[in-house]
């Protein structure tokens, strides 16, 4: 695909943000949901889709990037109904994107190809503006993907509406922004019993925080993170809640300045629904999620963005080693067996247990779909240290 890719559902006034010409609405026309940005000052990204009554899903659309960008503000909108709207980085060549939008419910970010994110909201209206001089840059030919979840628990289909506005800076930036997703892949949720996970990610350069913010499912009761910087006798708060939708993010006024060295230690509080055990998963009504995202800058390497560098992870509290992780997680029965041999690690094993998993994560989810001879070949040359540091791993 060597054409750029506009959004296959980019509405005229969406098209018209990018310089083509709108039909006009007429005088009895509703009033956009968004307002587009003028032309040459920004672009609008569209998404219309009819969800059917208890359905819930996720849809995708991919997005070339013809030229350089750099991102001064983002502005968003969509109509009730949606679980969250997010707008991810992506290692994707321009013809390795499909051009069409397509379900991606339940689909992992490794599937989807995803490497960040660029731009996240969990509530109707929004925005996020950078500081004078601060930009996202999004360099050309990239894939940028629009995704939305919506679960629809009315009795009547729901024409859903989104639109992403992306604000163009007006001058050159000399700044980059980037954007902290921290996602917890290890949550069991007992039937009818509370439940905890946590994530401590390392922070290993000086950054500022514009905003921050947790995402958690229906099970959610309570979120804490904080910051806990070298030197200090007591961690920072840094987000608290105890919603798990209809989350508002804290816009930091004055930047929160995290030196380098610091750690963030988040933490999600549940309470079991009655007749099943839940799981870390896509699905807000089926899975559940703990996570902090937040918006800052200078811009760190994508891993640090991920919580997936070395010595950053899930925190486990468990009693078996790091080996007697693998072996449990190679002989489960199911998802959640597998999930529950995580966080049955002990604590002087979590960190070579987070770190092999986090390295099969992210370098042979597909290999190691069935746990079989190609798994044990990508671990072994992909994650070969991360193996031999966690056979050695004791509980001691």
């Amino acid at each position: 695909m060597s054409r750029p890719l506009a959004l296959a559902l980019l509405a005229p006034l969406a098209l018209a943000a990018c310089g083509d010409d709108a039909a006009d609405p007429g005088a009895d026309a509703a009033p956009p949901l968004l307002e587009p940005p003028p032309a040459g000052e920004g672009r609008q990204l569209s998404m219309d889709v009819s969800i059917a009554s208890g359905d819930e899903t996720e849809r995708c659309q991919y997005l070339v990037v013809d030229s350089a960008l750099e991102i001064a503000r983002f502005e968003h909108a969509y109509t009730a109904g949606s679980h969250h709207l997010l707008l991810y980085q992506t290692s994707l060549a321009a013809d390795e994107a499909p051009a069409d939008l397509f379900d991606c419910t339940g689909a992992q970010l490794t599937e989807l190809g995803v490497t960040g994110i660029a731009y996240a909201a969990q509530v109707p209206t929004g925005e996020l503006a950078y500081p004078d001089g601060i930009a996202l840059k999004v360099p050309p030919g990239s894939v940028l993907l629009v995704q939305t979840h919506y679960l629809n628990a009315s009795p009547d289909p729901l024409d859903a509406e989104v639109r992403l506005n992306l604000w163009y800076t007006p001058e050159p930036a000399t700044g980059e922004a980037g954007t902290l997703f921290f996602y917890d892949w290890a949550i069991v949720v007992p039937a009818g019993e509370p439940a905890s996970a946590r994530m401590r990610c390392q922070v290993p350069a000086d950054v500022d925080l514009i905003f921050g913010t947790s995402h958690m499912h229906r099970r959610g009761v309570a979120y804490q993170a904080v910051v806990e910087k070298p030197g200090a006798a007591e961690p920072e708060l840094l987000f608290e809640t105890d919603l798990w939708e209809g989350v508002e993010p804290d816009r930091y006024a004055p930047v929160r300045h995290i030196p380098a060295g610091s750690v963030i230690d988040f933490q999600c509080d549940y309470q079991g629904e009655d007749g099943r055990t839940i799981i870390e998963g896509p699905s807000a009504a089926d899975n559940e999620m703990c996570m902090f995202v937040a918006s800052y800058y200078p811009r760190l390497d994508p891993a640090v963005e991920l919580c997936a560098a070395p010595g950053s992870g899930p925190v486990f509290s468990g009693t078996q080693t790091c080996a007697a992780t693998v072996t449990c997680v190679r002989n489960a029965a199911d998802p959640i067996t597998a999930e529950q041999c995580l966080l049955d690690t002990c604590a002087a094993s979590n960190r070579p247990a987070a770190d092999l998993m986090t390295c099969m994560f992210y370098n042979c989810a597909d290999a190691c779909a069935d746990l079989g001879t190609a798994c044990d070949t990508c671990v072994l040359e992909s994650c070969g240290d991360q193996f031999g540091a966690c056979q050695q791993a004791s509980c001691e």
